[in-house]
């Protein structure tokens, strides 16, 4: 019966030990392998060219901006080239965009001047009109949380 157990102890002893070499042999393999991978990352990489990063096409939509003009008789009778299609883009810290160019209080587009600059809007003036550009929401179905 010794004999039995003894040997019984002897096998498991011989499995578990083989089982740890095993497991070890697995971590020295894995060890390698990231060793490996490191060494790769830290060779200089040659990217693209210069002349191949200015030949690609941007992925940018760029919008026409409206070139229209309208003529405009004034009191005297004169005709004025007025554009048309005034669009306020943003209004940030008493500047506003319009039509893609930042405009501050007392600059000129065309013949109108930037005046009175508010939160939500802006008034453009010049000998005969004042107009008036508000902000619009560009879509009301999208919400930020």
């Amino acid at each position: 019966m010794k004999k039995i157990i003894i040997g019984g102890m002897l096998i498991i002893a011989t499995s578990l030990t083989a089982q740890e070499l095993s497991g070890r042999e697995d971590r020295l393999a894995l060890i390698q392998e990231y060793k490996m991978m490191f060494s790769k990352i830290g060779e200089k990489r040659i990217g693209a060219a210069p002349e191949n990063i200015e030949a690609v096409r941007s992925p940018f939509i760029r919008l026409k901006q409206e070139q229209a003009k309208k003529r405009v008789v004034t009191k005297d009778g004169a005709k004025v080239a007025v554009k048309s299609g005034y669009r306020l883009q943003a209004i940030v810290n008493k500047r506003a965009m319009i039509n893609g160019h930042w405009y501050k209080e007392g600059e000129k587009i065309d013949d109108f001047k930037v005046t009175d600059i508010e939160e939500s809007g802006l008034f453009l003036q010049n000998n005969e009109y004042k107009k008036r550009l508000m902000l619009r929401m560009s879509n009301e179905k999208i919400s930020i949380k």
